[in-house]
């Protein structure tokens, strides 16, 4: 049987670092399985990867026509689900010469990633936080460059999806170290780079020196998606009154809504009529379906990278509320949501 010890590692990596709960190597979609999109939906988002990434000779998708075509072809080296529901993936490339891929290591590279991500998007829901990996211990200068300019294309491109590029340094100092230091707490005998470690330790070969294990961290914070929920229903439902028309076209406005109150949603407003639908320009549902107070979707896109930031957001929305409108009767009625905002952002 070949053992692939990058994805070994990887797999350690998933379960003890990032801690999540189930992990696969090798992992592949089932064509039995449904998917949240219908393959026009899946279709169009391929094509707009293709007009968005592809050069003149088609390098990157070259005979590739159909999403359904892109997707069968999917393999994960490795997948992991955390506590929250968020979903990693990484693909490890292990060259001891340097990363080095046929037709240009970036073309191949970003075909893996894109295809990673269609697939995930096809099979898990709208609001489940991908994060997506390439790791790779040496990569030349040369390729390393454009694998950089690649990563910054797709964050730009891709907002929603966490985007990680874990070379040369940074695959020792937040991959390989982090994961050694975990070694010796861990005695499953099917965990193979596991077993490496301590093997290379008893015989008096350590690895890599290891550092002082890092400060425990605070509890994970939870979802913040029951806070905008309840934020909402008590706006637009229960206390209408709290919003004038001023106050409900801001929320409505993608403008305000990133750069006046600092929400990261993926450059959508917060609110949205219900004649305006619930999909965004990629054709994907970027609202929540439930239909509030009979007029409105509130956005979905409350991604765990930006949950902290869009807490302080929403803290600093609903204290100008107060603010401007103590002597409103119903004002009471955000209390308890401030106070929940305010321990979720510490």
């Amino acid at each position: 049987m070949k053992i692939e010890i990058g994805e070994s590692l990887g797999y350690s990596y998933l379960r003890h670092v990032k801690e999540c709960w189930l992990v696969q190597t090798n992992w592949k979609p089932s064509p039995h399985w449904p998917r949240f999109m219908d393959n026009t939906e899946l279709d169009e988002m391929f094509a707009a990867m293709k007009r968005r990434f592809d050069d003149a000779d088609g390098k990157v998708f070259k005979q590739t026509k159909t999403a359904a075509q892109f997707i069968q072809q999917a393999e994960i080296d490795v997948m992991g689900v955390d506590r929250e529901g968020g979903v990693y993936a990484i693909d490890v490339a292990f060259h001891e010469a340097g990363l080095n891929y046929l037709g240009g290591p970036e073309n191949r590279v970003l075909k893996k990633l894109l295809r990673t991500m269609l697939t995930l998007q096809a099979y898990h829901p709208t609001e489940t936080q991908l994060n997506i990996c390439f790791a790779s211990p040496k990569v030349n200068p040369g390729v390393q460059r454009p694998l950089e300019a690649l990563f910054d294309n797709l964050r730009d491109e891709y907002p929603e999806v966490v985007w990680d590029l874990l070379t040369n340094e940074a695959f020792a100092e937040r991959l390989l170290q982090p994961t050694l230091q975990k070694a010796t707490a861990v005695n499953d005998t099917a965990e193979l780079f596991m077993r490496a470690s301590k093997l290379l330790d008893l015989a008096g070969r350590s690895p890599t020196p290891r550092p002082k294990p890092p400060p425990v961290s605070p509890e994970p914070r939870g979802s913040l998606q029951p806070l905008v929920r309840n934020l909402l229903e008590t706006l637009l439902e229960d206390y209408p009154s709290l919003l004038d028309e001023m106050e409900l076209g801001n929320l409505m406005d993608e403008h305000f809504c990133r750069h006046e109150l600092g929400l990261q949603i993926s450059n959508f407003p917060l609110l949205r009529r219900e004649a305006a639908g619930r999909k965004g320009p990629d054709g994907r549902e970027r609202y929540y379906q439930r239909l509030y107070a009979g007029r409105f979707y509130v956005c979905s896109q409350w991604w765990r990278a930006h949950h902290l930031s869009n807490a302080e957001s929403l803290l600093k929305f609903v204290n100008g509320l107060v603010q401007r409108k103590q002597d409103h009767p119903e004002i009471p009625a955000l209390d308890n949501i401030r106070r929940r905002l305010q321990e979720y952002v510490g």
